[in-house]
């Protein structure tokens, strides 16, 4: 159910945008599409730096660009965060980037309801200036009917904490798992325990469809078992794909997905329709099985051998993408590719990403859910 949360003026608006991008923004753009008066979305994008020559109206005609594909937006509000001080600037920082921002956005026929600073030490308008300088950060109050909004747009791609007993547990458990496949001399010499151990694990993996269905069946911490059974399926790319595509879908699609990818193996074409979800085309997934299943793996990114993590990495890199999450996709890509460089999923994800491309779904909009010149509960993040 949308909760509508209403704003009569900038500062209680200011109020609320972390709660839509889910985030307290840093160092970046973030701009939030309107219809009919109500927020539908909201994007975020790293503020370009002058220092460098950043091009603002190849930047601002992309962020208008993504602005204009969010289905029935016909207004945005603008919202610049930087660590600069306004008090005694001659001008209000990034306002080229601001008045692209705006110039473009009259160009595709999209309405500015405002365009704001936060400061170091205050915010201020760009649309309309407050005559004695910014106005103090304390008239951007935490919201008390509102959950607190903790870390920057970069925070939460830090890994869960493991504990280091079953990260040794799962390290062990996939070690006498390949001792067993391969009939190694190791495998003989497995004690009885971890041959049953290993054994159950493979015995569990004999219907991957149904380990991925319960990975998103609930939003419980997975255990041991599960978390080495997971990192075995998201190190080999066939099994990983059947999970992100079953994870977009259903268990049916997993079903389909996994027959097709035996068919493929012996040279038979792969089903298009199986494959398009992989590109971010087709029915917008459901959000709760996405949420689930990135965060099933970042416990298993977590609680895998450094050497195991780019599997799980890059299935969190494209599960953010899928969300519209496209600054955690480039976090979690960085990381799986730091460790195994010619990462195959993590490489994409990452080209992906530096070329602005998101699923066409992130841009179909549910039902608006607050008034313009308000916020609303987070709807759409794309970030």
């Amino acid at each position: 159910m949308s909760t509508i949360v209403r704003a009569g003026s900038s500062a209680e608006f200011l109020a609320l945008v972390p709660h839509l991008l889910e985030c307290t923004p840093h160092r970046s753009l973030a701009v939030v599409a309107f219809a009919d008066g109500r927020s539908i979305g909201a994007l975020r994008i790293d503020l370009p730096d002058p220092a460098v020559g950043a091009d603002v109206d190849s930047v601002a005609s992309t962020v208008i660009g993504m602005a204009c594909k969010i289905s029935r937006a016909d207004a945005i509000a603008a919202v610049v965060y930087t660590d600069r001080r306004l008090t005694d600037a001659e001008d209000l920082p990034h306002r080229p980037l601001i008045d692209a921002v705006r110039s473009r956005a009259d160009i595709c026929g999209l309405h500015v309801t405002d365009a704001l600073v936060v400061g170091a030490d205050g915010w201020d308008s760009y649309v309309t200036p407050a005559e004695d300088g910014p106005l103090p950060l304390t008239d951007i109050e935490a919201r008390e009917d509102l959950p607190t909004v903790d870390g920057d747009q970069i925070s939460a791609v830090a890994l869960p904490e493991v504990a280091h007993a079953s990260v040794e547990t799962v390290a062990r458990l996939l070690t006498d798992a390949e001792h067993l496949l391969s009939r190694s001399r190791a495998a003989k010499r497995l004690s009885g325990r971890h041959r049953s151990d290993a054994t159950k694990l493979l015995d569990v993996l004999g219907d991957p469809p149904a380990v991925f269905e319960a990975v998103v069946a609930s939003d419980s911490p997975l255990d041991v078992p599960r978390l080495a059974a997971m990192s075995f399926c998201l190190q080999r790319p066939a099994l990983r794909d059947v999970a992100l595509m079953q994870w977009v879908g259903d268990l049916a699609t997993g079903d389909a997905t996994y027959r097709a990818q035996f068919a493929f193996a012996e040279g038979r074409a792969f089903p298009a329709d199986l494959a398009r979800p992989m590109c971010g085309e087709g029915a917008r997934p459901d959000p709760t099985r996405l949420h689930r299943a990135l965060e099933a793996c970042r416990q298993v990114a977590a609680a895998s051998p450094r050497a195991e993590r780019p599997g799980p990495l890059a299935a969190c890199a494209w599960l953010a993408w899928a969300g519209g999450r496209s600054t955690h996709a480039a976090a979690y890509a960085d990381q799986a590719l730091a460790i195994d460089g010619g990462h195959g999923l993590a490489g994409i994800v990452r080209t992906l990403v530096g070329h602005g491309r998101l699923p066409e779904w992130v841009f179909e909009r549910p039902a608006a859910t607050s008034r313009a010149g308000t916020g609303s509960s987070p709807g759409s993040r794309v970030r």
